[in-house]
């Protein structure tokens, strides 16, 4: 299975602490009614998180652009930063699409990238044609390259702090 959870920063630090559990040991506590059990939770854990007062620091590292313990970060396997970087001509088109649908006044002449009739196409194509298989020597590299990037990362410091 795989739970979702939005506004990772803003957990308590007692439900921190549970899933820390969850995700490093595989298993839950639970105690209601008397009855005391331990609970397995094999699952993916996909988490949203804002950084640190708001807005991503480019002159600080992600460890410290995200409040979070080095243990509960080490948890997960892969961290995307997501940033959001200002463009005033696509920051206009986004309003403008918005305020068009809230109004009723949208339509599907939004030209983008890719028209909206190939990209329905390579789609739909995709769907039924494409069955994408990793290979021996491209499964042997991203093994590889996963190894490596967790032995760099083995001797962060307490605070998971290293230099990329």
């Amino acid at each position: 299975g795989v739970v979702c959870i939005d506004e990772f920063d803003k957990m308590r630090q007692e439900d921190r602490v549970a899933i820390h559990e969850a995700m490093e040991q595989q298993t839950i506590s639970i105690a209601k009614a008397g009855i005391t059990t331990v609970l397995n939770t094999r699952t993916s854990v996909l988490a949203a998180a804002n950084p640190t007062f708001g807005r991503y620091d480019d002159m600080k590292n992600a460890v410290d652009n995200i409040d979070f313990q080095s243990t509960i970060l080490s948890r997960f396997d892969l961290i995307f930063i997501i940033r959001d970087e200002r463009n005033e001509a696509k920051d206009q088109l986004i309003a403008k699409h918005i305020m068009d649908l809230h109004s009723g006044a949208a339509s599907n002449d939004v030209e983008g990238e890719i028209d909206i009739e190939t990209l329905k196409r390579f789609v739909c194509f995709a769907r039924h044609k494409i069955s994408p298989r990793l290979s021996e020597g491209g499964a042997k590299r991203l093994q590889d390259e996963y190894i490596a990037i967790r032995q760099r990362y083995a001797g962060a410091g307490e605070d998971g702090q290293k230099a990329i």
